[in-house]
């Protein structure tokens, strides 16, 4: 308090005085002056903090994709989708859904069958004939043998050496065909076991594609595209890609096999064409074919049965039996040698 001053006296305050107006002129300029630097610097001031903005929000975003491109979920997930819009696409175009081409394979076996049905009953036809040429040689090499030995007695040289050489054309001409008749009958025996195959597969993969269907059904019930997907974020493996690799193995199986089917019953049309069972010739080629795929190739369809069929191949046995018919021609064509002498 100020000593001897009355009691209502008041003090004046800093900006009542002279220096207060002063201060007040002072700081209306400052102001002044800061807004109009302020003003100046704003342009500056604004792309600045968009500038800063900016820098935070792409720095958000390349934390973001550093993470995104580093998950390996996040590849899979990409993967599966880039894989489904693909299959989606050639499906258009191809049929590429493992069920689907088991049933065109369904569709093509049975046309197969019914030409292999058609073949064997040809087979079967040529079989007869050449057996029927067999006999009717065997008949014709008999009574030139019988001729001979009527001759031999009356001591006429020059029919024995007719007969005998015309025995002994039967003879070896038998001998083609018996190695000709051994060869179709194993081409028959192979086809008819090709036939059981091939309406065992038919009836297989029916039974296959039906069970498929119905385990597809229930898998596309089961699995909704988003918990699919999930499936696939987290690591586990796609129910329905699972699905279609194993469908995709037994079509595979089924095209081998049916291939395999397809190549024989090929190889056994070009060995049936080249036959003329009229002179028993045939081309050597088709013959070469049948003897490569005898010894060399296996059977993805046949397995073991394979080589129980070549070994039902009669033509060993067959020539062997045959060796002393043309040994019994040799002895009784002494004279034909005296005959050409003379």
């Amino acid at each position: 308090m100020i000593e001897n001053a009355p009691k209502d006296f008041k003090p004046k305050g800093f900006w009542e005085r002279p220096e207060g107006v002063t201060g007040q002129i002072f700081g209306v300029a400052l102001i002044g002056g800061a807004g109009y630097l302020l003003y100046q610097a704003l342009p500056y001031i604004i792309t600045l903090l968009q500038n800063t903005i900016t820098a935070i929000a792409l720095g958000v975003v390349a934390v973001v994709l550093g993470f995104i491109v580093t998950d390996k979920r996040f590849w899979r997930l990409g993967k599966y989708m880039y894989m489904s819009m693909m299959r989606k696409i050639t499906q258009v175009f191809v049929e590429i859904d493992p069920i689907g081409i088991m049933k065109n394979y369904v569709v093509e076996l049975q046309g197969k069958l019914e030409n292999m049905n058609k073949r064997i009953a040809q087979l079967s036809g040529m079989i007869r004939a050449c057996k029927e040429e067999i006999q009717k040689n065997e008949k014709v090499k008999s009574g030139a043998l019988k001729m001979v030995n009527e001759a031999q007695k009356e001591g006429k040289a020059t029919v024995i050496a007719l007969q005998a050489r015309k025995a002994g054309r039967m003879a070896e001409a038998n001998i083609t065909y018996q190695d000709l008749l051994a060869k179709l009958e194993l081409l028959y025996r192979v086809l008819i076991k090709y036939q059981d195959v091939s309406n065992f597969l038919i009836e297989d993969m029916k039974q296959e594609i039906e069970v498929k269907m119905r385990k597809k059904e229930m898998a596309d019930a089961a699995h909704s595209a988003m918990k699919s997907a999930m499936s696939i974020i987290n690591g586990d493996p796609d129910a329905k890609e699972m699905f279609n690799m194993a469908n995709e193995y037994l079509a595979a199986d089924y095209a081998m096999k049916i291939g395999e089917i397809e190549d024989f019953v090929r190889m056994s049309d070009s060995f049936m064409s080249s036959v003329d069972l009229q002179n028993g010739v045939y081309e050597a080629d088709a013959m070469k074919m049948l003897e490569d795929w005898e010894k060399n190739a296996d059977s993805i369809v046949l397995g073991d049965s394979k080589r129980l069929l070549i070994e039902n191949n009669p033509s060993a046995s067959v020539k062997m039996s045959m060796t002393p018919e043309k040994e019994a021609v040799r002895v009784n064509t002494t004279d034909v040698q005296w005959f050409d002498k003379s």
